[in-house]
């Protein structure tokens, strides 16, 4: 066991002897989760088929004292479709109906613990900064969760330790996260393959990669983020710093390699996590019976990114990403109107993927939203605009979202079904995906 995971292991086990020195009164056991079913259709064109089949189980325990709280939520997943390629794959479950055992979150609370005014939670977590409607850019301790692409800003928990101090009217909050996570990318029929450009004489024949994550060390792996955060006249606002590792993978190194005389060749490429840090603010509030936020990171790398290009013709360095600082930011509102329409609009400077000065995008978000017939239907209509370059529109630019219908039969029962329509440019992250228009039905049942 490495010093890493001894420290971690010695903090797990510290934070258990406290809970059991300190023997609250724990209240009885709160047990409650779902069942959600998800499944996907892509009607037309050469990929035709369902997309998506999900059969989700949450649990969620919780256990409360005057002096600590543990939570935990695991889900099991029986997800995709069977993967039997052979007669000898047909005895094996995980072939016939894939599943898994996620384990969500699990993480202790203890209050009061060294100061009256201090917290503390130790454990697996989700650590949500950030006031705008799900495309937050100061939310960057967790790394982005990509599985689902109808699921915009979902992240992955990570082991953490987190600190929340209470100094008068303001709240501090520290973190720290030993172990370095990478981003989750899209499921595979969502996926867009790698790619490098190369020559106009060279044809490319195989594009593979390696990627390298950080070594698990705190210099390298580990992730610090702090956080002041105060109300100010029916105001929240937060001022943010974090220092890590981008979740994303950049090339840093790229063989090519000649197949033969003609110009085919194979590229290969190493992959590795950047270190930057990220300043942030963020405000939410009301003006009159108007929701609004707003939110704002920079971005600063310690360090420009090239990657080695290695060839017959000898070896150079190409600039991936430059060390010049860069500035996202989202703002937003949103509005209820007197017969019941719900109006929710964004407009956001680069999306979670876009990297770099010149390599920021603008995406335009609006949702509408009405419950009808005691709140049993709610029909809502989401519409998202994507723009590449202002100077070219028409051939950078994209548009996705669609219709969705909500059916509560009970007060514990969702049926949801949907469409996701998309179309642009190419060139354009939304774009590429025009032809993996959607049909989805979703059912939840809580307890």
């Amino acid at each position: 066991m490495n010093s890493l995971n001894k420290t971690v292991t010695a903090l797990l086990w510290g934070v258990l002897g406290l809970m059991l020195v300190v023997q609250p009164a724990w209240a009885a056991p709160e047990v409650g989760g779902a069942l959600r079913t998800d499944n996907r259709w892509r009607p037309g064109g050469d990929d035709d088929g369902y997309t998506w089949n999900e059969t989700q189980l949450e649990l969620k325990l919780d256990m409360r004292s005057t002096d600590a709280v543990f939570h935990s939520e695991s889900r099991i997943r029986y997800f995709s479709f069977p993967e039997v390629q052979s007669s000898a794959q047909l005895g094996s479950s995980d072939h016939i109906q894939p599943w898994r055992f996620e384990m969500y979150e699990a993480y202790a609370d203890i209050y009061g613990l060294l100061l009256d005014n201090l917290d503390i939670r130790i454990g697996k977590q989700r650590v949500a900064w950030g006031t705008a409607d799900k495309l937050n850019v100061v939310d960057n301790l967790n790394p982005d969760d990509f599985e689902d692409i109808l699921d915009f800003g979902r992240k992955i928990p990570t082991m953490s330790l987190r600190l929340d101090y209470y100094p008068g009217d303001y709240t501090v909050t520290g973190v720290f996260i030993p172990v370095f996570t990478p981003a989750r990318s899209l499921s595979s029929n969502w996926q867009v393959p790698i790619s490098f450009p190369l020559p106009p004489e060279l044809t490319l024949r195989t594009l593979s990669d390696t990627i390298i994550l950080p070594r698990n060390r705190p210099q390298d792996a580990a992730t610090i983020g702090l956080r002041i955060k105060r109300t100010l006249r029916d105001y929240d606002f937060s001022l943010s710093y974090l220092y890590g590792r981008d979740d994303w993978a950049l090339p840093t190194a790229a063989e090519i390699i000649p197949t033969d005389t003609l110009g085919t060749t194979d590229v290969h490429l190493t992959l590795e996590y950047p270190k930057q840090q990220i300043v942030g603010m963020d405000l939410a509030g009301t003006v009159g019976d108007v929701g609004i936020w707003a939110e704002g990171a920079l971005f600063l790398l310690d360090d420009k990114v090239f990657t080695t290009v290695t060839s017959l013709e000898g070896t150079q360095n190409q600039l991936a990403l430059d060390d010049v600082p860069y500035f996202k930011y989202v703002i937003g509102g949103d509005y209820t109107f007197k017969n019941g329409l719900y109006v929710n609009v964004q407009y956001l400077h680069g999306f979670f993927t876009d990297r770099g000065l010149d390599g920021l995008e603008d995406y335009f978000l609006i949702a509408l939203e009405r419950k009808y017939f005691h709140e049993e239907l709610k029909v809502r209509t989401a519409i998202a605009a994507e723009i590449a370059d202002f100077d070219d529109i028409g051939n950078n630019s994209a548009f996705f979202g669609g219709p969705e219908l909500t059916y509560y039969p009970s007060d514990n029962v969702e049926i949801i079904l949907g469409g996701l329509l998309l179309d642009g440019s190419s060139s354009t992250q939304f774009g590429q995906f025009s032809n993996n228009d959607e049909i989805y039905l979703k059912v939840k049942y809580s307890f």
